[in-house]
C-alpha cells in the first residue's frame, strides 16, 4: 500500500513541479469550470490563458497539421520552431495575441489590447520559459486549480 501512496505522490508531485509559474504580478482570476480550464493569470493589462483544443484531436506532435488547424482556430498565421513548438501571433477580436502549442499539446496564450514592450517581453517570458522547462525535464503545464 505503501508503495502505491509513493508512486501517486511522485506522479502528482511531478505535475505541480511542471505547471508553469507566471510573473509575481500577474494573479489568479477563477474561472466557473470547477476544474480550473478557464482560469486566467492578469495584471490588470495582459493576460495569460490555456485552450483544451487537442482533446478531440488526433494529437502526435507539432507539424503542418497542427500548424493549419491553429491557423483556422486563430486566424493569424502559425510558424514551428527548430526545436517543434507550434507559435502564432496577431490580433483577434480586438485583442493581440501570441499563442505557443507544446511539445505535450499544452496550448498557451498571452492576450492584451496592447501591443507594446511589454507584450513584446511577456511574449518572449512565455516562450524562454517553456523552453526552460523542458531543458530542466519538466513538461510545462498551465496552472490547474480545482475550485
Amino acid at each position: 500500500m505503501r508503495i502505491i501512496l509513493t508512486i501517486l505522490f511522485v506522479i502528482s508531485s511531478s505535475i505541480a513541479f511542471s505547471q508553469l509559474k507566471f510573473p509575481k504580478e500577474f494573479k489568479l482570476i477563477k474561472g466557473d469550470n470547477g476544474a480550473g480550464d478557464d482560469d486566467i493569470y492578469t495584471d490588470g493589462q495582459y493576460a495569460f490563458d490555456t485552450h483544451q483544443l487537442f482533446r478531440d484531436y488526433d494529437y502526435h506532435g507539432n507539424d503542418d497539421s497542427v500548424k493549419s488547424y491553429m491557423t483556422d482556430f486563430f486566424g493569424f498565421p502559425f510558424k514551428i520552431t527548430k526545436d517543434s513548438l507550434c507559435w502564432g501571433t496577431g490580433k483577434k477580436d480586438g485583442f493581440y495575441s501570441y499563442v505557443v502549442v507544446t511539445w505535450q499539446a499544452e496550448v498557451f496564450e498571452l492576450y492584451s489590447v496592447h501591443n507594446d514592450s511589454k507584450f513584446s517581453y511577456y511574449s518572449n517570458w512565455l516562450l524562454s520559459t517553456i523552453r526552460e522547462y523542458k531543458k530542466e525535464g519538466k513538461d510545462p503545464y498551465f496552472p490547474r486549480t480545482f475550485h
